[in-house]
């Protein structure tokens, strides 16, 4: 090898011996790192079947944006930079250790040829050195965040200690091996590695001598070997696991609606309702307890946390996780998991949208409420009566269907009739049914409806869909009430599905078609939008006030539409629009998910009260909402807290249909 050319001197004042023994000490590592792998996937696999392993491209991309671009881990300032610092530290760390590998064992032996010389190797050499020392940084924003500021949804324990300790260690110890070397050779290429070289120039402005840098080298390197080596073996066995769990997680994420719950299938022959014990997760679920990195994130999104209730997601999958590795013995339900934990969480997704995982939480809490509400009969606080109502009355307050058309008097709406098509079936919903103060909306999208000379009717045969119960996981009354609506709505003829409640949008849209029911749905704040974009409705009279819009969970986080009721808004002559803190896919949850509209859960402060304290802080004079759910719990909220004279509350549609009339005359 010409020395005038730079190149990479694998073994450099390695002697022989140690150069054998970190071969069979890597092949031992590999094998073992195998083997504990071999493991963890013999344990997922004891898990029930489940297909992943469709639309594979999509995977693919998952993966690249949310593994190698760390995308969702950015999401969040200081956390994002520091893991992304170290895993792309780590990353081109790796890769380095791999072209070595490639360089010195493949392309060398087999083909005479040296990758790591020239300017690739300079390259290659900068890049690491750059890469080691972002590493270096990260971990120690990894110490400072976890050890010292120490925010209550992280564990400072001794095995996170170990765990950052070690990295450090390997790190380190590798700029120490490449100072050495360059001080004794010292290269005339040796700047681009800039954090090797200084630390050599200062081993040289010590008065270290060339025997001393040797030996320096080789010890460090020994150990360097041996501890790298380790790493290796220990994987599988450690914390690190998720190296390997989270990126296969990402890959095997649920790719159909996230609004969309799995059904029990055939569930008059089922054997199991819901899930009991470990054996009863799926194959993907259980990879979902090993891929949990601990990071907390969901406990601080969660508002059932917030509110002070049972209720910590990451407590209930860190649990699961223990217990499949028998940490954790005994009956999941009352031992592991209490049911208060279970029946405090509203469903709106917040900690799924912010595990950088893509562990499917709410999906795992609504299986074990299955067991509880099918297996047990044990629902909680007035929960059992609001289905009573549903099955027998069709609503979850248990007033009389003949009254369900009520709001409707004195407006003309069109009921729908056999052979007699409309562009837009208006599924009203229970709340705008009954409820005195939503009747209002409905009253509002009608008015917008016939304003812009739209095609609509009502169905008489409409009946509560009970998405209540299926999130309540009282799944066989939700089937059932599923097909009754699915055969009451085929018999007519219409374009679209028109839903004002996110709920009732997020159901007819996203599981309905499990049943048989495909139909096209559209949201009422979508629709509003495209008849103000064509000019078919234009509001006029002025609204002076400021509006903060409020995020509907099954709206927002569910189905991915948060612009369209905010530019509503904007439309709206006078209106000034404002955030809150949290706001679309971080928007707070009112409280009234899940079942909770119909049940009490113990908690410190209800979630709709710390909504509206957000919301008195932000100082609109109205709080904009597009889910009757959320009109209802914002404005008990703002009651409770004693402004109700300061702060409205205001479905979109209300908003607009307020501004089409000038004089008192309807434009």
């Amino acid at each position: 090898m010409n020395p005038s050319v730079p190149f990479r001197d694998t073994f450099w004042n390695v002697p022989y011996w140690a150069q054998v023994a970190v071969y069979i000490g890597g092949a031992v590592a590999v094998a073992l790192f195998a083997y504990g792998v071999w493991q963890r996937v013999q344990l997922w696999r004891a898990g029930g079947p489940e297909n992943r392993f469709d639309h594979v491209p999509e995977r693919v991309r998952l993966v690249v944006k949310h593994v190698l671009g760390q995308v969702r881990t950015l999401s969040q300032a200081y956390p994002g930079v520091m893991h992304a610092t170290m895993f792309w530290g780590f990353l081109a760390l790796f890769m380095g250790t791999v072209l070595a590998t490639i360089d010195y064992d493949i392309t060398l032996p087999l083909f005479g040829w040296k990758l790591l010389r020239g300017t690739f190797y300079l390259v290659y050499e900068t890049v690491l050195d750059l890469f080691g020392l972002f590493f270096v940084i990260g971990l120690g924003m990894a110490v400072w965040r976890r050890f010292v500021v120490r925010p209550e949804r992280i564990d400072p324990t001794a095995g996170f200690a170990g765990v950052l300790t070690l990295l450090f260690v390997i790190n380190v110890t590798g700029f120490v091996m490449e100072a050495a070397r360059l001080a004794v050779v010292k290269p005339d290429w040796a700047p681009w590695s800039p954090v090797g070289y200084g630390l050599g120039q200062a081993m040289l402005g010590v008065g270290m001598s060339e025997p001393a840098l040797r030996g320096v080298h080789l010890g460090v390197w020994l150990f360097h070997a041996v501890v790298s080596l380790a790493f290796v073996a220990i994987v599988p066995r450690s914390y690190f696991m998720h190296l390997v769990t989270t990126p296969l997680n990402i890959f095997f994420s649920k790719l159909t609606p996230r609004g969309e719950l799995k059904a029990i299938e055939n569930i008059e022959e089922a054997e199991s309702l819901g899930v009991s014990t470990l054996e009863e997760f799926s194959w993907k679920r259980r990879l979902d307890f090993d891929a949990c990195l601990e990071c907390g994130r969901c406990h601080d999104a969660c508002p059932a946390t917030m509110a002070g209730t049972a209720l910590s997601p990451k407590q209930v999958i860190v649990k699961l996780k223990r217990h499949m590795h028998g940490q954790l013995p005994g009956p999941i339900h009352g031992t592991l998991i209490k049911a208060d934990e279970l029946w405090a969480c509203t469903t709106c997704m917040a900690c799924v949208q912010e595990c950088p995982a893509f562990i499917d939480i709410v999906d795992t809490i609504v299986d074990l409420r299955r067991y509880l509400a099918l297996s047990e009969g044990a629902l909680p606080s007035t929960a059992p009566q609001t289905l009573q109502n549903i099955q027998r009355a069709g609503n979850p307050w248990g007033l009389a269907p003949a009254e369900r058309l009520a709001w409707a008097e004195g407006l003309g709406v069109p009921i729908m009739e056999e052979g007699k098509e409309v562009e837009y079936l208006y599924w009203v919903g229970c709340s705008a049914s009954y409820d005195k103060r939503n009747q209002s909306i409905a009253r509002a999208l009608v008015k917008i409806l016939n304003a812009a000379g739209v095609s609509f009717g009502v169905m008489a045969e409409e009946r509560c869909h009970g998405e209540v119960a299926r999130r309540l996981g009282e799944e066989y009354l939700y089937q059932t009430v599923q097909q009754e609506n699915i055969e009451a709505i085929k018999q007519y003829r219409f374009r679209k599905v028109l839903a004002h409640c996110p709920h009732c949008f997020n159901t007819i849209k996203n599981e309905f078609t499990q049943f048989g029911g495909t139909f096209e749905v559209v949201h009422h704040a979508v629709l509003i939008k495209e008849l103000l974009a064509s000019g078919r409705i234009r509001p006029k009279k002025p609204l002076d006030a400021t509006i903060a819009f409020h995020d509907s969970c099954y709206l927002g986080r569910y189905n991915g539409i948060m612009e369209a009721p905010r530019d509503v808004a904007r439309s709206v002559p006078g209106l000034k629009l404002i955030e809150l803190p949290r706001n679309r896919e971080r928007g707070l949850c009112c409280g009234g998910g899940g079942g909770h509209m119909w049940m009490e859960v113990p908690s410190r402060k209800r979630v709709n009260i710390i909504r509206v304290e957000e919301a008195i802080a932000a100082k609109p004079d109205v709080v904009g909402t597009a889910c009757p759910f959320c009109l209802a719990m914002v404005d008990l909220g703002r009651k409770v807290a004693g402004v109700e004279d300061t702060l409205a509350v205001k479905d979109i549609s209300e908003l607009v249909a307020d501004s089409l009339e000038l004089d008192g005359q309807p434009r």
